[in-house]
C-alpha cells in the first residue's frame, strides 16, 4: 500500500483576476494623454479648448460697421476692409460681413485677445485688443473701432440777446458731441485776453458738433465736412 499522495497546489485567492484586470498606473498616465489628443481639458485643469466666437464690429458709439461706397461717404467705418484674428493664431483670420458681424473659431488654452485689422489712415482705426477669458464652446465679444483723428478745436461763444447788442463771457459750457454722444466738454475762458473764449481736444471720425448754452439757449457749430486738420477753428453763436 502505497502512502504516500500527490497534493494540488491550493487554488489563487478569490480576487486574483481581477486585480489583474485593473486599471493600474500606466492607464491612469494615459488618461492625460487621450483629452491630449482629443482637445478636451486634462483631469488635473489645463488643456486646450475650442470656442466659436461670434460678434460685431462697431464704431466707439457702440454702431455696427457696415459697408458702403467708399467713395461716396468718408466718414462711415466700413466693414469691408476689417479682419478679426486671435493672439494664438495670427494665420486664421475672419473676415467681417456687410452688417459688421464676424465668427472666428478660436483653439486656446482658456484666455486670449481679439484683435481687428483695420487700414490705417480712414476716418476710424482699429482699437486696443479685447481680451478673453472662456473655456466654453460659444462666446459673444462685440470689437470696437477708434476715431481716426484727433483735432483741437478753438473759438468764441458769441452770445446776441434781444436788444441786438453781442457780448462773450467766460463759465459757459462748451459740449462736442461725434456720432450723437459726448466725447467732450470744456468751460469758455478768457484766453489770450480774448474772454468767452474755448480750446478742446476731441477724437472724431471727420465730423463734429460744438455746442453751447447760455441762460437756456443753445447756439451749436456744426463741422459736417471732412476734415483731418490737427487744428480748426469755429465760434458758436447763441441767439434769443
Amino acid at each position: 500500500m502505497n502512502r504516500y499522495r500527490i497534493i494540488s497546489p491550493p487554488p489563487p485567492p478569490v480576487g486574483t483576476a481581477a486585480k489583474l484586470l485593473s486599471p493600474g498606473p500606466i492607464l491612469l498616465f494615459l488618461l492625460p494623454m487621450a483629452a491630449l489628443l482629443t482637445g478636451c481639458p486634462s483631469p488635473g485643469g489645463g488643456g486646450t479648448y475650442t470656442t466659436i466666437v461670434s460678434g460685431r464690429i462697431t464704431t466707439p458709439a457702440g454702431k455696427a460697421v457696415t459697408q458702403y461706397d467708399t467713395a461716396a461717404v468718408r466718414s462711415v467705418a466700413s466693414s469691408k476692409d476689417a479682419e478679426v484674428t486671435a493672439s494664438t493664431d495670427s494665420s486664421v483670420k475672419a473676415a467681417v460681413a456687410a452688417d459688421g458681424r464676424f465668427t472666428l473659431r478660436v483653439k486656446h488654452p482658456g484666455t486670449f485677445t481679439l484683435s481687428v485689422d483695420y487700414p490705417a489712415g480712414r476716418d476710424y482705426k482699429a482699437g486696443a485688443p479685447q481680451s478673453v477669458r472662456t473655456t466654453k464652446a460659444a462666446h459673444t465679444q462685440d470689437i470696437a473701432l477708434k476715431y481716426g483723428y484727433t483735432t483741437t478745436l478753438s473759438g468764441q461763444v458769441i452770445i446776441f440777446d434781444a436788444g441786438g447788442s453781442v457780448s462773450s463771457t467766460d463759465d459757459v459750457p462748451v459740449i462736442i458731441k461725434v456720432e450723437g454722444r459726448e466725447t467732450a466738454r470744456t468751460d469758455s475762458r478768457t484766453i489770450g485776453g480774448s474772454p468767452g473764449s474755448y480750446r478742446i481736444k476731441f477724437d472724431h471720425p471727420g465730423t463734429f458738433r460744438a455746442s453751447a448754452s447760455f441762460e437756456g439757449r443753445t447756439g451749436t457749430y456744426a463741422h459736417a465736412r471732412y476734415t483731418d486738420a490737427a487744428l480748426t477753428t469755429g465760434s458758436i453763436v447763441v441767439r434769443p
